[in-house]
């Protein structure tokens, strides 16, 4: 096909050929736009997915971290409780004991009972206990339950004793605890009126004995 040359004459042909040569430019454009729209873009598509889970991975992981520590913190706090509210018992314990190790307890070193304070030397005013059957006759021993905010198995069954019974017969081994609002006794203070009564029970019988074995001799 020969170039169109432009004359002063108009010809059918040449603008034939200039009409076709605009259509086919035409429709190359055309076909190279909807190629473009119609192509996805995959890889800026994975790219945004990407991003996306990692956002949500670690969303979860964050929430997930907050939860764990809330629950530490928690458990911790429960526990530094406890152990504030057995300190507080134990001080009151020994004040009420007349101990002199109080501070000792309240700065968190356990003490395990009078086992540690039996030295002669951390006493004075000592008197031997002449007469403890008539003491432990007056208490008044009882079996009870728990109440639930007081006992992690409320269904348990205990023996023990009142502790406003026990404050009239035993008053120095009965305190007050500030924390639970509730009188408590200390009954480590009856191994010694145990272990004396059982002495004393033993004499009588010693002597029920020799008397009547001295009446079989007779």
């Amino acid at each position: 096909m020969a170039p169109f040359q432009p004359t002063g004459e108009f010809d059918f042909r040449n603008a034939r050929q200039m009409q076709g040569g605009a259509a086919a430019a035409g429709n190359s454009t055309l076909a190279e736009t909807f190629a473009a729209l119609k192509k996805p873009d995959w890889g800026g598509m994975a790219a945004t997915n990407i991003d996306a889970a990692g956002y949500e991975e670690r969303g979860i992981r964050d929430a997930n971290t907050k939860v764990r520590n809330s629950l530490i913190a928690q458990t911790a706090n429960v526990k530094a409780t406890e152990i504030a509210a057995e300190a507080r018992v134990q001080a009151a314990r020994e004040q009420a004991a007349g101990s002199q190790f109080g501070s000792v307890v309240k700065a968190g070193v356990g003490l395990l009972g009078s086992v540690l304070l039996s030295d002669e030397r951390t006493k004075n005013t000592i008197e031997h206990i002449d007469d403890a059957l008539s003491t432990l006759r007056q208490l008044k021993p009882v079996t009870f339950y728990y109440n639930e905010e007081y006992s992690s198995n409320p269904e348990r069954i205990h023996n023990g004793f009142i502790a406003q019974e026990y404050a009239k017969v035993l008053p120095a081994a009965t305190y007050y605890d500030d924390s639970l609002d509730r009188l408590c006794i200390d009954t480590g203070e009856l191994i010694a009126l145990l272990v004396r009564g059982v002495q004393q029970l033993e004499s009588r019988v010693t002597r029920m004995e020799a008397k009547n074995a001295l009446v079989e001799v007779r």
